[in-house]
């Protein structure tokens, strides 16, 4: 099995050039292989015939891609009518009944309504005065438009499993696949129904460039995780359960908090598995200055931030004032209050101070977990989910003072009229 979706390109080549080459060229660019028998790179035996070539390497495809336009092409038997794009695609179709690969058919808007048209056209030379011959030679009079409309007519009718189709209701039986045709008149079209099968329709580069994010961010999440067991453990509840129990107020910063010894320890034992764990990530940084979480905005003919983006901004501003906190000096409260420096005691009198700069560390602890996550999951394609986050001020309240003091980035934004 290829480790790239594979497509293999079916019609008449004389008037899909440019078009299959433009597939070609897309489909590649998303890290797809593209066979397509015009191209150098295409398998070929020397020794066989090319459409024996052809019908081979339809079985290497994940996804058989079928054009029909107003040519018919290559006879692959003529006596009975049975041209090489038309076997093509019922070599495809018996592979599809084995579950081997899946069908897209794609047709010319205009060849699609003159089939209607053509439909028309028969029912009404049904109602006249004509000989069977006579009906059948109007029915597949050539046009400046298609060479053979009764051929290609047709090969929409087995293309569509249409006789199929209306057999099984009427019998109650087992419907055909891989039967839907999409009509196109622009590129944009044919590319609307290929890109959901191509890695969720990143470009290659996209895709591996999200695959490594993902990779760092998970490598961080790692880090930040305890082990119990030889399980994982969250740290979050422990750190919420803590700032829910010992909110610290404004007051508190000029004094001495009294919290109890048991649930200091618990705090005091989770949070020195962060010592010397700076945070120094590469990719994280650098997705910023990337397109992965911009999102086009018609409106303004340009990109503009998502919310994945604004929270991968907060991010990189959590890691870098955790990093500001994960120094020895924060970490020396913890061995000033411990029972070999102060004793067994059932309560400390921590200085407000030195809880407010622990507590706030184990904040940014909770919200890079947090935020990672979220992250994590959206790269993997689930929507994204915005985080419960903590405030980045540790005092019962100042969050609201300094969100009322500070510029938002969107008065920023107006500020500079942009």
């Amino acid at each position: 099995m290829s480790k790239r979706p594979t497509f293999f390109l079916s019609s008449t080549i004389f008037d899909f050039k440019d078009l299959r080459s433009a597939i070609k060229y897309a489909l590649e660019a998303r890290g797809c292989e593209v066979l397509a028998s015009e191209f150098n790179d295409f398998t070929v035996d020397s020794s066989s015939h090319s459409y024996e070539a052809c019908l081979t390497n339809i079985a290497k495809a994940d996804y058989f891609v079928l054009l029909i336009g107003t040519r018919v092409g290559g006879w692959f038997d003529k006596r009975n009518r049975i041209s090489i794009t038309q076997q093509e695609f019922r070599e495809a179709y018996r592979l599809h009944r084995e579950g081997k690969l899946r069908i897209v058919t794609l047709v010319r808007a205009e060849v699609w309504q003159a089939k209607d048209d053509r439909k028309a056209l028969a029912k009404h030379l049904a109602t006249l005065k004509l000989t069977d011959e006579q009906r059948a030679a109007i029915k597949s009079f050539p046009s400046n438009f298609m060479e053979d409309a009764d051929f290609i007519g047709k090969l929409l009718l087995e293309v569509g499993r249409n006789l199929e189709t209306t057999e099984a209701v009427e019998t109650g039986g087992e419907k055909p696949s891989g039967n839907w045709i999409y009509p196109f008149s622009t590129f944009k079209e044919i590319e609307d129904v290929l890109q959901p099968l191509t890695f969720t329709g990143l470009t290659a580069d996209d895709a591996a460039y999200r695959k490594a994010l993902q990779y760092e961010l998970i490598e961080l999440m790692r880090r930040l995780l305890l082990k119990h067991k030889d399980r994982p453990i969250d740290p979050r509840g422990v750190i919420s359960e803590f700032r829910n129990a010992y909110p610290i107020s404004r007051g508190d910063l000029d004094a001495r908090v009294r919290v109890e010894q048991k649930a200091w320890s618990r705090f005091s034992v989770f949070m020195y598995r962060l010592i010397g764990n700076a945070i120094s990530p590469i990719v994280i940084y650098d997705a910023l200055t990337s397109s992965t979480f911009m999102d086009y905005h018609p409106q303004k003919s340009s990109y503009v931030p998502s919310p994945a983006y604004e929270l991968l901004s907060s991010l990189i501003e959590e890691i870098g004032m955790f990093n500001k906190g994960v120094v020895v000096e924060t970490f020396a409260t913890f061995h000033e209050f411990s029972p070999n420096r102060a004793g067994q005691v059932a309560h400390y009198f921590i200085p407000g101070q030195q809880l407010a700069i622990v507590v706030g560390l184990s904040m940014r602890w909770f919200n890079i977990l947090s935020i990672c996550r979220a992250l994590i999951r959206h790269l993997e394609g689930h929507p994204l989910e915005a985080p419960d986050l903590m405030p980045f001020s540790p005092i019962v309240g100042m969050q609201d003072e300094i969100d009322q003091e500070e510029v938002t980035a969107a008065q920023a934004r107006a500020f500079l009229g942009v």
